[in-house]
């Protein structure tokens, strides 16, 4: 009995370090896929649309990199542990997810990265210090505190865009030759998936045109939070903007239109704005982050990051040392302590030369080893 808890324990460890391996495989291969999104200045709103949409003002944001596509179902449950989507697949943009879940997703994502996280709580930057995540039953003195959520400029980790990061890169930034409505092309179904998709369901992310930089469903699929409260334009201090305070709408801003929208809701210049407690089917984000240095210094960092931080090392990885405190921690609340067994065999788990688990077994002065395959 003791050793198939044992083996269950050390089957737990291997769940455990292939989900902690795919976590990482996850924060190589985003950030493989962000795009070097060149700052500029450029005008933003448009004239005869939405009131909110005036007045057109120029508005100039530095560089930063933004994800080529929104945050994937596959990518938010290698770092959040979750997927609450309705219409499932590894590749199709994650949804149901909150503005608060979308920062809670960028904290750990920097954390697990090795950058420093964009957002706090109450001077903590670590989410599982904040508490549950708000919904929308949530009281409201709960939603007021996560509504605090501050922005640390200087930090370099993943953040959701600002509103003008947002529509600067859905319309090409710098890279575009001509302004299109949508975010690549004049023509929705060249480059979105919206309310005129047959089917109502989100679709595998870049299965449309990208626009002239590199980013793929900036118009449809799902709408993405973006970081600002929602507000009304303003023609002044517009360098790098980051929206209203929290005590004008109590909104935030989403973007981009979605499986549900109608081609006028989907255009770049278009706004709309939900409660950040919100969830919807039809919601989701991508991320950036801000390019500091300049994006060839970026770059050497990210490269130099790759060859090394994970090369094998002789000494234990700092990995194992958290298996081992979390399995002391779990036989601590899990498992119930035997009384007055004399018999109890030692019991000892190592991992042999090719990583495989092998449990030691010391009854009676007789030693054995069990070995586990992974």
């Amino acid at each position: 009995m003791k050793i198939k808890l044992l083996a269950a324990l050390a089957g737990g460890f291997l769940i455990a370090g292939a989900a902690f391996a795919q976590s990482l495989d996850i924060v190589a291969s985003i950030k493989d896929d962000m795009v070097a999104v060149e700052g500029s200045t450029f005008s933003m709103g448009s004239f005869g649309n939405e009131t909110n949409e005036t007045p057109v003002h120029e508005v100039s944001v530095n560089d930063f990199y933004m994800l080529s596509t929104e945050v994937t179902q596959s990518q938010y449950k290698a770092i959040m542990g979750v997927n609450y989507s309705r219409f499932r697949g590894q590749d199709r943009p994650v949804e149901e997810v909150s503005w608060y879940d979308a920062v809670v997703f960028c904290n750990k994502l920097s954390i697990l990265a090795g950058y420093e996280p964009v957002y706090s709580l109450e001077g903590s930057t670590n989410p599982d210090e904040w508490g549950d995540i708000p919904r929308i039953d949530a009281s409201d003195a709960d939603k007021a505190r996560w509504n605090s959520i501050e922005w640390d400029d200087e930090a370099d980790g993943f953040r959701l865009p600002t509103e003008a990061e947002w529509e600067f890169a859905a319309k090409g930034g710098v890279e575009a030759e001509e302004e299109t409505l949508y975010s690549g092309s004049d023509v929705i179904t060249d480059v979105a998936w919206n309310a005129d998709t047959p089917d109502g369901e989100t679709h595998n992310v870049a299965g449309k045109e990208p626009n002239a930089l590199g980013l793929y469903d900036m118009t449809g699929n799902v709408w993405e939070w973006v970081w600002d409260w929602y507000g009304n334009y303003h023609t002044v201090d517009n360098v790098n903007p980051k929206g209203a305070s929290a005590d004008v709408t109590g909104r935030k801003m989403r973007r981009g239109g979605s499986i549900k929208s109608d081609a006028v809701f989907c255009r770049n210049a278009n706004r709309a704005s939900s409660v950040p407690e919100l969830r919807g089917v039809d919601l989701g984000f991508r991320i950036v982050r801000s390019a500091f240095d300049g994006f060839a210094a970026e770059d050497e960092e990210d490269a130099s990051l790759s060859e090394s931080d994970f090369e094998e090392d002789d000494e234990t990885p700092d990995f194992e040392a958290d298996i081992e405190s979390e399995s002391e921690e779990s036989e601590e609340s899990d498992v119930e302590p035997e009384e007055d067994d004399e018999d109890t065999p030692l019991i000892s788990i190592d991992l042999d030369e090719d990583d495989g688990v092998v449990v030691n077994v010391d009854e009676d002065g007789v030693l054995d080893s069990i070995g586990i395959e992974k």
